[in-house]
């Protein structure tokens, strides 16, 4: 595979060296009476050596041969002609050029060793990037037939079990079977969404949409779902009084805060309180979803939000329920940040549990704020 090298001079490439040839040949003839002939030559070497930094190996000794004869021609008595009187100042002259010419083909094979290398590092890159691609193709691809094939096999044997016993079967046991249905498909439903939008997030080619939002409106919105999904969990709302607009994507937000709420459920029982809040400093707005779950160990507070990574959590909960996920949905929610210049940060909760806290900063405020609803 060819490969063209780039150097950071080539928009010098020929400026450069007619700059270093002039400067070493004013250098030459400001020095004539006050240097030998023997260091005006290695002047002349030195300026060959700079000036094959940019010229190939070709040009470089058709110009030394050049300045050969033309320093013979200026310098070499009897000056201002071609002939030389001593047989000294002629190996001067024959070893000059045969020391430009090797300088010269030394460069150009230092040149090619760089495009080798340059070359054997863009194939080991490829190679890595090749290798990484698919390890994620490989782990996604067990994720998804393990993850979604759960919800999928629920909801199909539910269904049949439906079809199967219609007529015989009591309404009771009809809609127990359909509230099944319904959680399994929203499971796979969130599973999708954020799949599809950690997609998205990492397009280079993905325009958030900015608008002043009110996060009390997004909190209350996401809060009343989850209150509606989850209608036996206590979830409490504690919100700071005046606090300002952010800059965001409404519907990213929305589903960063359902997320970090819909994981806070999972991982803590049902006889526990969850609870939403968000203050501000007046530089940033943090808002945090705490639960009173199993927590997280130190050592996962900063893998968790890697892509398909499910924390390891030694307390199994009380309700013996299997915390499902293909473990994109922190992932999502630290994309979802980073877009919108905030972070997130893991901390444990006073008497047991983990909360979530998102820094989002503070803009200067619309001089005009539309009129936020009650």
């Amino acid at each position: 595979m060819h490969v063209n090298h780039t150097s950071p001079f080539n928009g010098f490439a020929y400026a450069a060296p007619l700059l270093v040839w002039l400067l070493a040949w004013a250098f030459m003839l400001m020095a004539y009476e006050s240097i030998s002939l023997g260091n005006l030559a290695l002047l002349l070497v030195l300026a060959n050596a700079v000036a094959s930094l940019w010229l190939r190996p070709l040009a470089s000794v058709l110009i030394s041969s050049l300045a050969v004869g033309l320093f013979n021609w200026s310098f070499v008595p009897p000056r201002f002609t071609l002939k030389v009187d001593l047989s000294e100042d002629a190996l001067l002259l024959v070893t000059t050029l045969a020391v430009s010419t090797v300088i010269s083909y030394l460069m150009e094979l230092k040149r090619q060793a760089a495009d080798r290398a340059s070359a054997h590092q863009m194939q080991v890159l490829a190679a890595q990037e090749h290798v990484q691609s698919q390890q994620l193709r490989n782990t996604l691809l067990t994720s998804i037939s393990h993850d979604y094939r759960t919800p999928l096999t629920t909801v199909m044997s539910s269904a049949s079990v439906i079809v199967e016993q219609v007529g015989r079967m009591p309404s009771e046991r009809i809609g127990q079977l359909a509230e099944v249905i319904l959680e399994e498909a929203q499971q796979l439903h969130r599973m999708t969404n954020n799949t599809l939008q950690l997609a998205r997030l990492d397009s280079k080619k993905f325009d958030i949409p900015m608008n002043w939002e009110s996060i009390e409106e997004i909190v209350g919105t996401v809060g009343a779902r989850a209150r509606r999904n989850h209608p036996k969990r206590h979830i409490e709302i504690l919100l700071a009084e005046s606090l300002p607009l952010v800059r965001c994507d409404a519907v990213l937000m929305n589903q960063l805060l359902d997320n970090l709420i819909e994981n806070s459920l999972r991982h803590s029982d049902e006889d526990t309180p969850l609870l939403i809040q968000a203050t501000h400093d007046g530089a940033a707005l943090r808002l945090g979803v705490q639960d009173n779950g199993c927590g997280i160990s130190e050592a996962w507070k900063e893998r968790v939000f890697d892509i398909f990574q499910r924390v390891e959590v030694s307390n199994v909960p009380v309700d013996g329920q299997t915390r499902r996920g293909i473990g994109v949905g922190l992932a999502v929610c630290r994309a979802i940040a980073e877009v919108h210049g905030g972070y997130l940060q893991i901390a444990d909760t006073p008497g047991g549990g983990t909360t979530v806290w998102l820094s989002l900063p503070i803009s200067e405020q619309p001089e005009q704020p539309r009129e936020l609803s009650e």
